[in-house]
């Protein structure tokens, strides 16, 4: 496989956000996309390295799933959490940005 452009991955990722910010907690968008964001810039080295595994054919789109998936414990949404969204909503936006992530990485393939 040729080479990945992560910077367009990060910009779709940042359009998905976006998106799923409007769709899913809209009351509080700007607080959504602010940690969304926030979100995607701290995994940014992640998903640039398991995306060229992924290429690379080192690892399966199961093992991008699994390693995307278990951040979710330690990503924090603080500014969902100062407005007072329900964690329920909160793991929700998360949950749905995650998957994005796993979708947009294995689409690599």
């Amino acid at each position: 496989m040729g080479n990945i452009d992560f910077q367009a991955i990060l910009a779709t990722l940042k359009v998905g956000v976006t998106g799923l910010a409007t769709t899913t907690v809209h009351n509080y968008l700007n607080e959504a996309k602010a940690d969304g964001l926030k979100m995607v810039d701290s995994l940014k080295a992640d998903i640039q390295t398991w995306g060229q595994e992924l290429a690379a054919g080192k690892m399966s789109a199961d093992d991008v799933e699994f390693l995307v998936m278990a951040k979710k414990e330690v990503i924090e949404m603080n500014a969902l959490k100062q407005v007072g969204l329900g964690m329920v909503k909160v793991d929700e936006f998360k949950n749905g940005i995650l998957k994005l992530i796993v979708k947009t990485i294995t689409g690599l393939i």
